[in-house]
């Protein structure tokens, strides 16, 4: 049986034209929720891409820079989170810190950093930076002792100013002038984003080199972590 023979032409007058299925449009729902995840997935790679945080610097702060007591080489490290309205760290502040610095920071055997931090209370917040400025000053221990020491305050600046002219020693306007400016805004958050990364989730907290304490333990838990510490680096 010979074959037929294709035509070239694209109409047919004995064929019917069959239409493709209409398909249903898209509910703005599914966009609007698709367009969402595009932008939380964004955001999260600005923000923690390579360790970044968006805050308009151009990389996380330097924890060198954080405010620190004791000598740069002691064989222990002690890093602390406090947040100025945690009445818990105003109590290991007031009571123990000055324990821990007279057996240990004094002595050579252990540095404590203060990795500025706060949980989103802006007055805190504020506090913090205002810490932080005195720092500029060699101050910072002694100022933190005075913002403990008013704990439950609402800061503001003209408090964080007034409260820093009770410093021996340091000067309140230049900690104003620092406010002012937002020195130390941009850092902070940073700081506070490195210790989220470092998984803190409530104050105080420590790291006796890489040892966790979490919370305001008893005087002899401290000293336990440390002298294990020590001993490793004999």
């Amino acid at each position: 049986m010979a074959k037929s023979k294709r035509t070239t032409k694209s109409f047919l007058p004995n064929r019917p034209i069959v239409e493709e299925p209409t398909k249903p449009p898209i509910s703005p729902m599914v966009i609007g929720a698709v367009v969402a995840v595009i932008l939380v997935l964004v955001g999260g790679f600005i923000i923690f891409s390579q360790g970044k945080i968006a805050t308009g610097r151009s990389g996380p702060v330097d924890p060198a820079t954080f405010p620190m007591k004791g000598k740069a080489n002691a064989p222990v490290t002690i890093t602390g989170f406090s947040d100025f309205g945690c009445s818990h760290c105003r109590d290991f502040a007031l009571d123990k810190f000055s324990l821990l610095d007279k057996e240990y920071i004094e002595t050579g055997k252990v540095k404590f950093v203060a990795h500025p931090f706060y949980f989103g209370n802006p007055a805190m917040g504020l506090a913090s930076q205002a810490a932080w400025c005195t720092a500029e000053q060699n101050k910072y221990f002694e100022y933190s002792d005075v913002l403990f020491k008013n704990y439950g305050t609402n800061f503001n600046e003209d408090i964080l100013t007034d409260l820093a002219a009770q410093v021996p020693g340091l000067n309140a306007n230049a900690v104003r002038q620092c406010l002012t400016a937002g020195t130390y805004r941009d850092k902070l958050e940073e700081a506070y984003q490195m210790a989220v990364m470092k998984g803190i989730q409530s104050t105080p907290t420590f790291f006796v080199n890489q040892q966790r304490i979490e919370g305001n333990q008893a005087i002899e838990k401290f000293r336990e972590v440390i002298e294990q510490e020590l001993a490793k680096s004999k």
